[in-house]
């Protein structure tokens, strides 16, 4: 099953080397284990859209995040989306995407600790 199937409108990263695979086949066969932020919330997207979240992270990562594209992003520039964030999506007023930054940042260290890369599936 493709990965837009199974994941359609999130991010995730694996969680072992066996998810890592499949995953980076764009295909999966099996059930498998990684983290997951279902961005499925249209109002919560629309914001990370306006407030240009993907097209930064695009910039700095040199990546294509776009809606109704798949994109993965290798453990050695994650630290760039954790800076990112800490430096300019800290003080939303929104509760929800207070919650959404607070999951996105947990999960980018959580990557790079295990050095996996994350997937984002919009």
């Amino acid at each position: 099953m493709q990965l837009s199937a199974c994941y359609r409108r999130g991010i995730l990263s694996p969680r072992n080397q066996e998810a890592e695979n499949q995953l980076r086949s764009w295909n999966i066969t099996h059930p498998i284990l990684v983290e997951f932020i279902s961005l499925n919330n249209d109002t919560d997207f629309d914001s990370l859209w306006d407030l240009r979240v993907f097209q930064k992270i695009n910039g700095l990562c040199d990546s294509m995040i776009d809606d109704y594209e798949e994109e993965l992003i290798d453990p050695d520039k994650l630290h760039l989306i954790v800076e990112l964030i800490d430096k300019e999506f800290q003080n939303v007023r929104s509760v929800s995407l207070q919650n959404l930054f607070e999951a996105f940042r947990e999960l980018l260290l959580n990557a790079i600790n295990n050095q996996k890369p994350v997937f984002f599936i919009l």
